[in-house]
């Protein structure tokens, strides 16, 4: 008992008793460190001297709760030190009984969240600095790809009539720098219009149901074999849950993911394609893995990046814009995104939902 009053008196935390009263009967040294009041300046006072001016007391309310028998834990408040200044609590009360079982008092631990707090803040304004920067750079990225738009639409005009002009010119390398320069107008507009959905997918309204993800793979899937016909693939398709989100946006996110998987196993005589879930308690975590070429892990970071491509566009062809949408849709959706692989021996991307009860 002695060891116990010893622990008690030296926590760092606010340790206090009081009656059902709420007067205070008892006051460690944490409770000194904390609010800087001595134990013989707060024993016999009312504990609520601590409720700041212009705070709701919740003390009444919580003595009354803790006398029917009630166990309050980690309740975030706000309590006065003795300088007058405010300090950001969580208080956790039990009862205290009598030897005959009867409640006659409430126990109080306060912590001192104020460091949990501060974090909280800057993360706060760091997020807000984010959202603000992210929305400049999608106004800036919209606007710069709509001004492309009209000299890229006179570019391809003329080198079409060009072509038209020069149909009967005997010189091949004209007719090559021609049908080069149509190829890059070409491409270029395809950056262009990536670029542009990659910058309304941040605006985009999101309308959250019930998901059926293997119907949705399912016809993905369908699409695809349809533009692959001849080439030799072996698709494994877990039973996987339903979830809550928004059904066109999880499509794109399928349809880049399971593309990817199926072009970048193009060299393989035989391509295996696993598609699976694992789940831990707050969220399910899916996966696409491929037996294809892979990629070297030193560059995992680059994946997700607008415009970043781990292979040159004469093996694979693409713009390098697809899982810049698959993380921007993902994040939206309160789920992260990331890949392992390495070069020969295939990839497997992740990618994770929330659970929901709707779902």
């Amino acid at each position: 008992m002695l060891v116990l009053s010893a622990l008690v008196q030296s926590a760092d935390d606010a340790i206090i008793s009081k009656d059902l009263n709420g007067v205070v009967q008892s006051w460690n040294i944490g409770a000194e460190k904390i609010f800087g009041y001595k134990a013989q300046e707060a024993i016999g006072r009312n504990i609520s001297f601590l409720v700041p001016p212009g705070h709701i007391d919740e003390v009444p309310d919580i003595l009354r709760r803790i006398a029917q028998g009630e166990h309050i834990d980690h309740f975030e408040t706000a309590r006065m030190r003795k300088d007058g200044t405010n300090v950001p609590v969580a208080l956790t009360f039990s009862a205290i009984k009598d030897t005959s079982g009867k409640i006659i008092g409430a126990s109080k631990i306060a912590h001192d969240i104020t460091e949990r707090k501060l974090a909280e803040k800057k993360l706060k304004e760091a997020n807000e600095h984010l959202e603000a920067a992210n929305k400049d750079l999608e106004s800036f990225s919209y606007s710069v790809s709509h001004d492309l738009r009209a000299p890229l639409r006179h570019m391809s005009g003329f080198v079409q009539l060009l072509q038209k002009r020069i149909v009967d010119y005997p010189d091949e390398k004209t007719h090559s720098y021609a049908a080069t320069i149509a190829r890059a107008a070409k491409k270029m507009g395809m950056l262009i219009d990536d670029l542009l959905a990659f910058s309304r997918l941040g605006r985009a309204e999101i309308t959250m149901r019930k998901v059926r993800l293997n119907a949705l793979i399912g016809g993905v899937v369908r699409e695809i074999q349809d533009e692959v016909k001849g080439r030799d693939i072996e698709w494994k398709i877990d039973e996987l849950p339903n979830v809550f989100g928004d059904q066109s946006l999880l499509r794109l996110v399928l349809v880049n993911l399971i593309s990817n998987a199926v072009k970048f196993t193009s060299t393989r005589p035989r391509a295996e394609i696993e598609i699976g879930h694992k789940e831990d308690r707050d969220e399910f975590i899916f996966f696409i893995k491929d037996n294809g070429i892979g990629f070297d892990m030193e560059y995992v970071d680059k994946l997700f990046g607008v415009f970043q491509r781990l292979h040159t566009e004469e093996e694979f062809e693409g713009t390098g814009i697809g899982l810049a949408n698959v993380r921007r849709i993902v994040t939206r959706h309160g789920g992260k995104t990331w890949a392992e692989g390495s070069l020969g021996a295939g990839a497997t991307f992740y990618f994770t939902l929330p659970k929901t009860r709707e779902a």
